[in-house]
């Protein structure tokens, strides 16, 4: 799993930020507005902007004129779209996946806007429901291969698992350090049982 995807996990392990995410998904904001909604200090909050836009989860847009001072820096959500954790007794799977918007033209008036959103979270709903249970039969899967796998040594399962995990010798022997031919034998070995 690459590094931005780690610390993107972590900065949504936080509360507050979790907090300023959700509220700048909903409108652009700036640090006092936030501080005063969210009920943390501005200084606090300030700390937690500036994480959030070195990660690229939020970016400035623009500022707005205060009565006390220089404009305040305005801030707005980047989103992503979607994290993907699975941990199942067998293997554990992270995946970040951003949005990829089509050129539709959203159009309608509030009531049809809200049938569609309705419509779509059910759609959403029935493929989690099937994901999870495609989840368990890799999980049941993957157990399986394992048990056959554990008569082998500590070296060749590690090259194994790896294989299940990515199911490409290529990256198995760029993770292992492992010769992509010896790789290949190992694979094809187990394979062949």
């Amino acid at each position: 799993m690459d590094e931005d995807l780690w610390s993107i996990l972590i900065a949504l392990e936080n509360n507050t930020r979790r907090e300023m995410l959700k509220t700048l998904a909903n409108y652009d904001s700036y640090g006092l507005e936030l501080s005063k909604m969210i009920g943390v200090s501005q200084q606090a909050i300030n700390k937690q902007l500036e994480i959030l836009e070195k990660l690229g989860l939020i970016s400035t847009n623009g500022s707005m004129p205060s009565t006390m001072g220089p404009p305040r820096k305005v801030y707005r959500s980047m989103g992503f779209s979607t994290i993907t954790i699975d941990y199942s007794r067998n293997f554990m799977s992270i995946k970040k996946m951003d949005i990829e918007y089509d050129n539709d033209n959203v159009e309608g008036n509030n009531s049809d806007l809200v049938h569609e959103l309705d419509v779509l979270n059910h759609e959403i709903n029935e493929i989690d429901r099937k994901r999870n249970l495609m989840t368990a039969k890799k999980d049941m899967i993957i157990g399986k291969l394992k048990e056959k796998a554990s008569g082998y040594d500590n070296f060749y399962r590690k090259i194994i698992y790896e294989y299940l995990e990515t199911m490409d010798s290529s990256i198995v022997s760029q993770n292992t350090g492992v010769p992509a031919e010896m790789v290949e034998r190992i694979i094809n070995d187990f394979l062949s049982e």
